[in-house]
C-alpha cells in the first residue's frame, strides 16, 4: 500500500477482497460467565476487534487515485466502498458494546466469589486456585468484561478519529454523504454533529456540514460551551 505507483490491479484486488472479508467475518463468541467451561478463544483475545481496526486504518491511509487507475473503475466508486466498510464495522462494534454492564459487574463477580467452595463467606480470594470450573468462569467474566470496555475504546478512541475525516476528505461539499456514512455507521440524527465535533472539529473543511437550522444552533450552543456561559 506504500509503494506509490507499482500495485498490479491484481494486487489492487487481492486487497480490496481481503479487507471485504475482514469486514464482514464474524466476531468471536461472546464469553459466557455462566459456563465452568474455558473461553474458545481464550487464546485470541482481541485479535478479531484488531482485526477490524486494522481495515479502517488500511482505509484510511490508502490511495483511492492510485487504485482508481489499477483497477480501472472510478475513483467515486472506490470512495464509497470504503465509506461502506468502515461504517459496517463501527456499526457492528457499536451494536456489541453493553454501555451497563458495568452496573451489573460488580454483583456478578461477589456472586462467582461467593460460589467458591473455599470461600463460602466470599473472603478474597488468593492466587492458588484450584478448582478450575471456577476459575473458567472467573476469567470468562473479566474476559467479557474487558471486551466490552475494547468495543467502545476502539470506536470512540480510535475508529471515530479516523472515520470522520475520512468522510470528510472523500466526500468535501457533499454533506449528505457524509450524514448518510455516520447514520449507516449506527449513529441517531442528534449524534451526528457531536460525533463530528470530537473527531473533526468546527473548521473551514467541516464548515459545509453545520449548514442549516439545525447546524446552526449546534455550532451556537458549541461555541456558548467553549465561552462557558
Amino acid at each position: 500500500m506504500r509503494r506509490h505507483g507499482t500495485m498490479t490491479r491484481e494486487e489492487a484486488c487481492d486487497m480490496l477482497w481481503s479487507l471485504y472479508l475482514i469486514s464482514g467475518a464474524p466476531m468471536y463468541e461472546a464469553p459466557d460467565y455462566d459456563s465452568v467451561q474455558p473461553w474458545l478463544y481464550k487464546d485470541e483475545r482481541d485479535n478479531d476487534i484488531a482485526a477490524k481496526s486494522g481495515v479502517i486504518s488500511a482505509l484510511s491511509i490508502m490511495d483511492t487515485k492510485q487504485m482508481s487507475r489499477n483497477l480501472g473503475i472510478h475513483e467515486q466508486r472506490l470512495k464509497h466502498l470504503h465509506a461502506a466498510y468502515a461504517a459496517a464495522i463501527i456499526k457492528r462494534l457499536k451494536s456489541l458494546h453493553l454501555p451497563d454492564f458495568g452496573k451489573k459487574e460488580t454483583a456478578l463477580k461477589d456472586e462467582i466469589i461467593r460460589s467458591h467452595p473455599a470461600n463460602p463467606d466470599g473472603n478474597v480470594i488468593g492466587s492458588d486456585i484450584k478448582d478450575y470450573e471456577w476459575t473458567h468462569r472467573w476469567n470468562n467474566l473479566v474476559t467479557f468484561s474487558s471486551r466490552n470496555s475494547m468495543y467502545h475504546s476502539y470506536v470512540s478512541g480510535f475508529m471515530e478519529k479516523i472515520f470522520v475525516p475520512m468522510l470528510v476528505k472523500n466526500f468535501p461539499d457533499q454533506a449528505g454523504e457524509v450524514v448518510k456514512y455516520i447514520r449507516k455507521a449506527g449513529y441517531g440524527d442528534g449524534e451526528v454533529l457531536d460525533l463530528i465535533d470530537r473527531t473533526a472539529g468546527y473548521n473551514s473543511n467541516t464548515a459545509y456540514l453545520y449548514q442549516g437550522k439545525s447546524g446552526e444552533e449546534h455550532r451556537k450552543k458549541l461555541q456558548r460551551k467553549q465561552s462557558g456561559e
